[in-house]
């Protein structure tokens, strides 16, 4: 749940080496033991929060590296703008010298994962708004325990609506739409079956949390995801008109690859968009840096740090970390490392088992 990355193009491992020579890590041996926090940049972190806390009920948490001797203490409030932090080992970690940031911690019911927000300040950032077929392309998918009542909020905040017709749609798997935040950060909600409903542990109108991707190639992506990392393959499927227009898109083709985050088991989909060559708007790669709005990132806990940054250093992944070098803090070892779509991938290893 905590830890904010931060942005550099060093690209100090050679990027020519194919990501498919990887050697596959087993589920059972996989470097990945969870997920800490996803995390994405903001313009304004008030105002993100509140989009979150008033529509989906999500509620401020704790930083995961706060310490077993405060485990009971209340979460720490957003900081006012004044105080923004700066310290130079964040720099290191994310190449943004100079920097001022704060991070806000958040937490979604029956989610085994926090959400964070980070905002920049003092350093250049983009906001540009992503389309849901630019590679690079990130959403959070909220599973829900009354899509109208969701969409009774959005719809007084006027929140943007992505799909086409503006109203959540019958899909395959059950009514979606994709609306953004204030940020113009992509959001999936979707109504929870009945028997997810049931299931479910804690009250609350979030009844899972899935991370979307979206990809250039999806075996590309798979070399980094499954054969480096290890996450577990578990389906792939080809969307229908009505998941495309959810997407906002008619032509084309979507292919959808879901799979597992070893520790945990949440959901993460790569999305793959084919579209005609003349369709409008045209896809467009990101490049993130960590402060850009609505900069995609994994938190990971990892194990075995050292051996991990040498197998993803072999395969020719670009590090985000200046040197490529983990920073050391009394609870563990941060790195950042760029996946082959430019997402943000922080590989953190604990001191201490930090759960």
């Amino acid at each position: 749940m905590r830890r904010t990355l931060w942005p550099i193009s060093v690209a100090l491992v050679a990027c020519a080496a194919s990501a498919a020579g990887v050697t596959r890590a087993a589920p059972s041996d996989s470097p990945v033991r969870g997920l800490y926090n996803w995390i994405h940049s903001t313009g304004d972190a008030e105002r993100s929060f509140f989009f979150y806390r008033d529509t989906f009920g999500i509620e401020l948490a704790r930083s995961p590296f706060a310490g077993e001797s405060s485990a009971n203490a209340r979460p720490e409030p957003i900081r006012p703008v004044s105080q923004a932090g700066s310290d130079a080992l964040v720099w290191a970690l994310t190449n943004t010298h100079g920097s001022r940031f704060r991070t806000v911690f958040m937490r979604a019911a029956n989610t085994p994962f926090g959400l964070e927000l980070s905002e920049f300040f003092d350093v250049p950032r983009s906001e540009r708004h992503a389309n849901p077929w630019d590679p690079g392309a990130s959403k959070l998918i909220f599973t829900v325990r009354d899509l109208n009542s969701v969409v009774a909020r959005l719809t007084t905040r006027r929140t943007p609506v992505v799909t086409i017709g503006g109203v959540a749609l019958n899909t395959s798997n059950g009514r979606a739409i994709l609306v953004r935040d204030p940020d113009g950060y992509l959001v999936e909600v979707r109504q929870a079956s009945s028997a997810a409903v049931t299931a479910a542990k804690e009250p609350g109108d979030v009844i899972e949390t899935a991370i979307g991707i979206s990809v250039a190639r999806r075996e590309r992506a798979l070399a980094f995801y499954e054969k480096l990392l290890g996450f577990e393959l578990r389906a792939t499927s080809t969307a229908n008109d009505a998941e495309l227009r959810v997407n906002g898109e008619t032509t084309g083709s979507l292919t959808q690859t879901m799979m597992s985050i070893p520790g945990i088991g949440s959901t993460i989909v790569l999305a793959e968009f084919a579209r005609p060559a003349t369709a409008t708007p045209a896809a467009v790669p990101f490049e993130w840096r960590v402060q850009d709005v609505g900069s995609p990132q994994f938190q990971l806990e990892v194990a075995g740090l050292d051996a991990l940054l040498e197998r993803t250093a072999r395969a020719g992944y670009r590090f985000l970390s200046v040197g490529g070098e983990p920073i050391q803090r009394p609870f563990g070892r941060f790195v950042f490392a760029i996946d082959s779509d430019g997402i943000l991938v922080e590989f953190v290893e604990p001191t201490v088992r930090a759960r």
